[in-house]
């Protein structure tokens, strides 16, 4: 017969990095194995044995150092064109253009009333 431990004994067990919100959430998920019996959460030796397998992490083998990958390149950008200025006026004097206001100086400012 196979004993069966509810999820605080199994968070005890793992660790005091494991909680027992964790546990519930990945059992909701079916993430881990586990047996439920009636509303209980319940956990075998062997539950407990492929979870721990489940979540183990070795480190990978150590490879050779390998040179170093060169830095991706920027691609350039292709050089702008200057903008056609407006014809100069008369006086030898090239006018600015208009460029308005900026939006966040027209919020809240009642239009203009032209009609008059």
């Amino acid at each position: 017969m196979a004993l069966v431990i509810d999820k605080h004994e199994l968070a005890e067990l793992i660790g005091p990095i494991c909680k027992v919100s964790w546990i519930e959430a990945q059992c909701r998920a079916k993430k881990i194995p586990h047996t439920r019996i009636g509303n209980k959460y319940g956990f075998t030796h062997e539950h407990v044995a492929e979870i721990l397998a489940m979540h183990e992490r070795r480190p990978e083998p150590q490879q050779p150092a390998a040179a170093p990958e060169p830095a991706p390149r920027r691609k350039s950008r292709a050089p702008r064109t200057p903008r056609a200025l407006p014809p100069p006026t008369p006086g030898g004097v090239t006018p600015l253009r208009d460029r308005g206001l900026p939006v966040h100086r027209l919020r809240g400012r009642a239009m203009p009333d032209i009609a008059s």
